[in-house]
């Protein structure tokens, strides 16, 4: 038996005031649909940093799609820049690049197919 998958969207113009914004939406949004602590922490960290890369780095309106299945959580962001989101190696003193390097500590799979940047988080939710 599988549970219908609940989905979240926003949709805004870049702004560096709507990573705070995302990460409160998701937050509740995780919280309705009983996702469990620590992976909550982990995709509201993940929303932060990909909303952050495509506010920077992208071009056009913004968009996080955030669905909630039985046993994944996926995170997707989405702009109008063609060129994929890539790992870098900051230096101890840049402070930007590492955005990118922590959503793939994270989460379970990331990928960028240039104007898309995604990440999973696999868990087992526990009984309601």
């Amino acid at each position: 038996m599988t549970a219908a998958p609940h989905a979240c969207q926003a949709a805004f113009l870049p702004d560096p005031t709507k990573a705070g914004e995302m990460r409160q939406t998701t937050r509740a949004f995780l919280r309705r649909c009983r996702v469990p602590q620590p992976v909550a922490g982990f995709v509201v960290l993940a929303v932060s940093e990909l909303v952050t890369n495509a506010v920077v780095h992208g071009e056009g309106e913004v968009v996080l799609r955030i669905t909630v299945t039985v046993d994944v959580v996926r995170v997707s962001v989405t702009d109008r820049n063609p060129a994929p989101a890539v790992l870098k190696e900051a230096g101890p003193d840049g402070e930007s690049g590492r955005g990118i390097r922590l959503v793939h500590a994270i989460s379970d799979a990331w990928e960028s197919s240039g104007e898309e940047t995604w990440c999973e988080f696999r868990y087992a939710r526990a009984a309601a």
